[in-house]
């Protein structure tokens, strides 16, 4: 079972929103929805603490911006004593459309920075992953940059919200039925996105 959950955003009340901050919506979901306490609040990093099915679980919202994520998972993995097969990585993908949620072993950053910064940091890219589709810039005309620090419109809102849904359920699957199975019941379901 996993022993930590990671979200990735940038902190400050101006990335709230922000395409780059799903990470974080989704961790926050969970958190609430499992009455997580914080337990640790740093710099660098808040570290929060639940029992799921009476296991210990950890959460962790680096607060180092996306670009240094894994300065402080580096420090909460060696404080916890875990390994990084027992960390799942939340984070917000421009190679899937909006809404599409996937499950991944391992791989690549797929151009993530904050997953550059972690694989650098933790000398590895064997971590697995919650990606969470919020589409292509190019689709919307915009810069990278622009894009992933752009807020969800309106319009996206109910996609946005139904993928933090099927998000939670993910990690529930992750938790009760192991990776794999959770693999096979979010990754080859149909979902709801746009172009």
């Amino acid at each position: 079972m996993f022993k930590l959950l990671v979200g990735i955003g940038n902190p400050g009340k101006k990335y709230n929103n922000t395409r780059h901050n799903i990470g974080w919506k989704v961790l926050d979901s969970f958190n609430l929805i499992n009455k997580s306490e914080l337990i640790s609040k740093k710099d660098d990093y808040e570290l929060y603490q639940t029992f799921y099915e009476s296991k210990e679980l950890y959460s962790l919202k680096p607060i180092t911006y996306v670009n240094n994520s894994g300065v402080p998972l580096k420090k909460i993995i060696k404080k916890l004593n875990i390994n990084t097969n027992d960390v799942l990585i939340i984070v917000d993908d421009i190679n899937l459309l909006l809404g599409v949620i996937r499950l991944k072993e391992r791989g690549g950053p797929g151009g993530h920075n904050g997953l550059k910064s972690i694989f650098s940091e933790i000398a590895s890219n064997d971590i697995p992953r919650l990606r969470l589709g919020i589409g292509t810039p190019d689709r919307y005309g915009e810069d990278l940059v622009s894009f992933v620090l752009g807020k969800f419109d309106a319009n996206e809102t109910k996609i946005v919200n139904d993928m933090i849904d099927r998000s939670i359920e993910a990690i529930d699957n992750i938790l009760s039925e192991g990776f794999a199975k959770a693999m096979e019941l979010t990754n080859y379901k149909k979902q709801d996105k746009v172009n």
